[in-house]
């Protein structure tokens, strides 16, 4: 998998505005929920004629991602994850995205400064993505990092784009998530072990 460091602002500003109003806040999730506690949201690719910066070979030892269907509705079967005060939020216990499937992730912000994560996934994942939330519409991707649900945005059509671009609140919270889901330090190089366990959310 390969880690941009730092995404253009000028482009992810393009590639936000087709994610859903709709926000879900973030919660923190148990070791035990790991790794299916997560959803996406999903963007088109950034703009080609603005220079991107370079993309380094990530470690191996990276934290859990995953993304899941997600509704504010209950569903049979689907957990239930609390999301502030009284609301819940229901996850489909089976991600449709996970690490193996990414081939590279994105930090950065929009001209708004919201941080944006953004995740690259295999053709297999897109294909998954696009007839999933086809057969399942107006609910929501849950982007989970580590043990945190970082953003569950809404989706109004099928997701059929192969760059999953989430808001997590500031680009510190974007580049600490990139960082960590590439299992890499400030300098590119393998971040410990030990480095990898979570990732605080959005503030």
């Amino acid at each position: 998998m390969n880690v941009t460091r730092i995404l253009t602002r000028s482009s992810l500003a393009l590639a936000v505005l087709a994610l859903a109003a709709c926000q879900t806040p973030p919660v923190q999730q148990d070791a035990a929920t790991q790794p299916s506690d997560a959803a996406t949201a999903a963007a088109p690719a950034p703009d080609a004629s603005v220079q991107q910066p370079p993309i380094q070979e990530a470690a191996e030892q990276g934290v859990p991602v995953a993304v899941f269907l997600a509704d504010t509705v209950t569903q049979e079967g689907w957990r239930e994850v609390p999301v502030g005060g009284d609301s819940m939020l229901y996850l489909n216990p089976q991600p449709i995205v996970t690490r193996d499937d990414l081939t590279g992730v994105q930090a950065g912000a929009n001209q708004q400064g919201q941080g944006l994560l953004a995740l690259m996934i295999t053709d297999d994942a897109r294909s998954r993505l696009e007839d999933l939330t086809g057969r399942n519409p107006n609910k929501r991707l849950a982007l989970v990092v580590g043990r945190t649900l970082m953003a569950a945005p809404s989706y109004a059509e099928p997701v059929a784009t192969g760059q999953l671009i989430f808001p997590v609140g500031t680009e510190d919270n974007a580049t600490a998530a990139a960082r960590a889901i590439a299992g890499v330090d400030e300098g590119g190089a393998p971040a410990p072990a030990d480095a990898a366990g979570g990732v605080a959310p959005p503030q």
